[in-house]
């Protein structure tokens, strides 16, 4: 059995809150009308739980310390998820764009739908780098 560092736990524990509130939010958003509430909903979930997890995390592990190596590690993580939120935000507004010019979306709805897709882009960026840099953690290893 292998041994894991602060930030492997840290990154572990930020994985678990994440997946724990985007699955039932995209899964809840097609069953149920989505609002402001609902989204900050999921977002003070998300808070919360990260607040608790890493209050755990650093409270079980006694080495803390970060080396060159971690830093370059979080710039891999931040550089993919850069990668993520252009490439999937601009996916989106086009997926967007044609909805509203079919007629599929309200116009006075546009607001709402724009704030899920920069929401769900936001997400999906948090979880590609936490990814990325858990593996850069066990190709280092």
């Amino acid at each position: 059995m292998f041994s894991l560092s602060y930030q492997e736990r840290s990154l572990y524990g930020e994985l678990f809150a994440d997946l724990a509130v985007f699955v039932p939010y995209f899964v809840l958003i097609h069953t149920q009308r989505m609002t402001v509430g609902f989204i900050a909903g999921a977002i003070v979930v998300l808070i919360v739980a990260q607040i608790v997890l890493q209050a755990l995390i650093a409270a079980l592990t006694r080495n803390r310390l970060k080396d060159e190596r971690d830093r370059l590690i979080r710039l891999r993580g931040y550089r993919a998820a850069y990668f993520t939120v252009v490439s999937v935000l601009v996916v989106g507004m086009g997926a967007l764009w044609v909805e509203a010019s079919l007629g599929q979306i309200n116009p006075g709805h546009m607001a709402l739908h724009l704030l899920g897709v920069i929401f769900a882009v936001l997400m999906l960026a948090e979880v590609v780098k936490t990814v990325a840099q858990l593996m850069a953690y066990r190709r280092v290893l």
